[in-house]
Protein backbone atom coordinates (compact mmCIF):
# COMPACT_ATOMS: atom_id res chain seq x y z
CA UNK A 1 0.00 0.00 0.00
CA UNK A 2 0.96 3.36 -0.74
CA UNK A 3 1.82 5.84 1.69
CA UNK A 4 0.91 9.37 1.76
CA UNK A 5 4.28 10.36 2.62
CA UNK A 6 5.36 9.25 -0.83
CA UNK A 7 3.34 12.46 -1.73
CA UNK A 8 3.03 14.48 0.75
CA UNK A 9 5.63 17.52 0.87
CA UNK A 10 4.16 18.70 3.35
CA UNK A 11 4.44 16.09 5.70
CA UNK A 12 0.83 15.71 7.68
CA UNK A 13 1.02 11.69 7.76
CA UNK A 14 3.42 12.26 11.25
CA UNK A 15 1.95 15.38 12.73
CA UNK A 16 -0.62 15.35 15.57
CA UNK A 17 -3.96 17.08 15.40
CA UNK A 18 -2.55 20.27 17.12
CA UNK A 19 0.67 20.21 14.73
CA UNK A 20 -1.83 19.69 11.61
CA UNK A 21 -3.84 22.97 12.63
CA UNK A 22 -1.00 24.66 13.26
CA UNK A 23 0.67 24.00 10.10
CA UNK A 24 -2.96 24.43 8.26
CA UNK A 25 -3.35 28.00 9.72
CA UNK A 26 -0.02 28.71 8.32
CA UNK A 27 -0.76 27.31 5.01
CA UNK A 28 -4.55 29.31 4.79
CA UNK A 29 -2.54 32.64 6.44
CA UNK A 30 0.23 32.68 3.73
CA UNK A 31 -1.98 31.41 0.29
CA UNK A 32 -2.67 33.43 -2.25
CA UNK A 33 -5.80 32.05 -2.91
CA UNK A 34 -7.85 35.50 -2.51
CA UNK A 35 -5.76 37.10 -5.38
CA UNK A 36 -6.30 34.73 -7.66
CA UNK A 37 -8.23 34.77 -10.79
CA UNK A 38 -10.10 31.62 -10.34
CA UNK A 39 -11.29 32.44 -6.80
CA UNK A 40 -14.83 33.13 -5.91
CA UNK A 41 -15.46 35.63 -3.07
CA UNK A 42 -16.80 33.89 0.15
CA UNK A 43 -15.16 30.89 -0.81
CA UNK A 44 -13.83 29.16 2.64
CA UNK A 45 -11.49 27.38 3.59
CA UNK A 46 -8.98 28.17 1.47
CA UNK A 47 -5.27 26.57 1.06
CA UNK A 48 -7.09 24.15 -1.33
CA UNK A 49 -2.99 22.76 -1.50
CA UNK A 50 -3.05 21.33 1.96
CA UNK A 51 -4.40 17.98 2.32
CA UNK A 52 -7.86 17.04 3.61
CA UNK A 53 -9.02 20.98 2.69
CA UNK A 54 -10.78 19.38 0.06
CA UNK A 55 -12.04 21.50 -3.19
CA UNK A 56 -13.68 24.95 -3.44
CA UNK A 57 -17.67 24.67 -3.28
CA UNK A 58 -17.88 27.73 -5.09
CA UNK A 59 -15.42 27.94 -7.93
CA UNK A 60 -16.84 26.27 -11.02
CA UNK A 61 -14.32 28.07 -13.82
CA UNK A 62 -10.71 27.45 -13.99
CA UNK A 63 -9.30 31.04 -14.78
CA UNK A 64 -5.50 31.97 -14.71
CA UNK A 65 -4.12 29.39 -12.05
CA UNK A 66 -1.53 31.68 -10.12
CA UNK A 67 -0.48 28.73 -7.50
CA UNK A 68 3.11 28.70 -8.91
CA UNK A 69 3.63 32.30 -7.88
CA UNK A 70 2.48 31.58 -4.44
CA UNK A 71 5.12 31.15 -1.46
CA UNK A 72 3.49 28.10 0.21
CA UNK A 73 4.21 26.78 -3.50
CA UNK A 74 8.02 27.22 -3.45
CA UNK A 75 8.53 26.49 0.32
CA UNK A 76 6.76 23.27 0.56
CA UNK A 77 8.16 22.17 -3.40
CA UNK A 78 4.65 21.96 -4.78
CA UNK A 79 4.30 20.61 -8.03
CA UNK A 80 0.30 20.92 -9.45
CA UNK A 81 -1.97 23.67 -10.15
CA UNK A 82 -5.45 24.90 -10.14
CA UNK A 83 -6.08 23.08 -6.04
CA UNK A 84 -9.31 24.53 -5.85
CA UNK A 85 -10.82 22.78 -8.49
CA UNK A 86 -8.15 19.80 -9.22
CA UNK A 87 -7.85 18.78 -5.35
CA UNK A 88 -4.56 18.40 -3.26
CA UNK A 89 -1.36 18.50 -3.21
CA UNK A 90 -1.52 14.82 -2.45
CA UNK A 91 -4.64 14.02 -4.33
CA UNK A 92 -3.45 14.81 -7.73
CA UNK A 93 0.24 13.82 -7.19
CA UNK A 94 -1.47 10.02 -6.28
CA UNK A 95 -4.00 9.66 -8.97
CA UNK A 96 -0.65 11.19 -11.59
CA UNK A 97 1.00 7.90 -9.96
CA UNK A 98 -2.10 5.47 -10.65
CA UNK A 99 -2.40 6.95 -14.35
CA UNK A 100 1.59 6.11 -14.53
CA UNK A 101 0.27 2.40 -13.60
CA UNK A 102 2.64 2.58 -10.50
Amino acid sequence: MVKISEFDSFGVEDLSREEYLKKQGYIIKNCKCPKCPTFVAGDNPIGYCFPLVGTSQKIHLEKDCICETCPIYKEYELTHTFYCTRCSQVCQAHKAEVAAGW
